[in-house]
């Protein structure tokens, strides 16, 4: 009788709960974009004869379904501590590591690098400008002693000597790994919640680049250093780990700096700031955004200073390594290859390219699909 009454009531229960979860899910209002998730939502597919005929339209339901379903971050988090407690660590492609560390796993043996290395030796080669490659480790490479048992291999110290071996005869090879393993105990050169580094990893490497280029090396006691707190980044988002504590971003800021003019271009489309660091980017989700406006097609930085015109070929890694940069020359003209599909070479004419340098993660070089055009 009792068992049959507490069956009962959890039936009962189950009914309810569905039953607010749809009228929660018909009455609330749609967001097209998750802060939380870093990503667009599935939009509400078009109901036509033809999309039910071949299955799109159910297809396209079920994933605006999943996505807007209410209390969804909440459950997605529960399912990812419990694959973490059946043994499951980087079920969402993100370690949970030691000391509250997110670390994404490192990418298949199988990958592109060699043939992304040839792009760029062709494309160096033909350009017939000084050339210059800083390649960024990986999290898990530099601070692997907060792996957890079961983690893959981070094979960046073969990647690196490829680099190194591949390129060396078209470019000048920066070497930042030496000084990123001397620091990282004494800073944080990476987020525990992004897969980036901090404005501390990208000023390490830019006392190596002056080094290299022979440069004034600065040091961080020149510098004005601001502290954002409250901060997650990717790791955090695509991990759904929700009990992890929240990262502070730091900002080098120096009246080196001032009289910048940033141009921003996509498409048709032309924004501008006069500072590298857009501040309203600040205030949002993911504040890493604020170092350059975060990904675009084409970027401008005009410094008035008397140094020459370089050409930066990047991902997301520059956004916080090219403001220090900015200090040496007269512009910066940095693009995304996974946005901008013009010619190089012109590129290089119309804007009186004197150098270029690639910036990129071990990672994206690695894996990425558009190094090809």
């Amino acid at each position: 009788m009792i068992k049959n009454r507490a069956s009962k009531n959890i039936i009962i229960f189950f009914c309810i709960f569905i039953a607010e979860t749809g009228i929660l899910f018909a009455a609330l209002p749609k967001k097209n974009y998750s802060a939380y998730e870093k990503r667009y939502l599935a939009a509400r597919p078009s109901l036509s004869v033809s999309s039910v005929a071949d299955g799109s339209f159910s297809e396209g339901f079920e994933k605006y379904l999943a996505d807007h379903t209410p209390f969804r971050t909440f459950f997605v988090a529960v399912n990812a501590y419990f694959e973490l407690i059946k043994g499951n660590n980087g079920s969402n492609g993100v370690y949970l590591g030691r000391e509250g560390w997110l670390i994404a796993k490192p990418p298949e043996r199988n990958n592109r690098l060699t043939e992304n290395l040839n792009r760029i030796k062709a494309f160096t080669e033909k350009s017939g400008i000084p050339a210059y490659m800083i390649a960024i480790p990986s999290k898990g490479y530099i601070y692997s002693e907060y792996l957890p048992g079961n983690s893959m291999e981070y094979r960046d110290g073969e990647y690196l000597a490829l680099i190194k071996n591949e390129l060396g005869s078209c470019l000048e090879y920066i070497d930042i790994d030496p000084a990123l393993k001397k620091d990282k105990d004494e800073k944080l050169l990476y987020f525990k919640t992004d897969h980036h580094w901090t404005a501390d990893g990208a000023f390490t490497a830019y006392r190596e680049f002056c080094r290299a280029k022979g440069f004034y090396i600065p040091d961080e006691k020149e510098y004005t250093i601001r502290e954002i707190p409250d901060f997650y980044g990717t790791s955090y988002s695509y991990s759904c780990y929700m009990l992890t504590k929240p990262d502070t971003l730091r900002i080098y800021e120096s009246d080196r700096q001032n009289d910048i003019r940033v141009e921003i271009t996509e498409g048709k489309e032309i924004k501008t700031n006069n500072s590298m660091i857009f501040e309203e980017r600040l205030k949002e989700e993911d504040k890493y955004t604020a170092f350059l406006d975060g990904n675009h097609s084409l970027v401008t930085i005009e410094t008035g200073k008397s140094g020459g015109n370089l050409l930066v070929i990047k991902d997301s890694f520059a956004h916080c390594l090219v403001p220090f940069m900015a200090e040496n020359y007269g512009k910066i003209v940095m693009i995304d290859l996974r946005y901008y599909k013009n010619d190089l070479s012109e590129l290089i004419a119309k804007e009186n390219i004197d150098e270029m340098i690639f910036i990129y993660g071990t990672e994206n070089l690695a894996t990425s699909r558009d190094i090809v055009f």
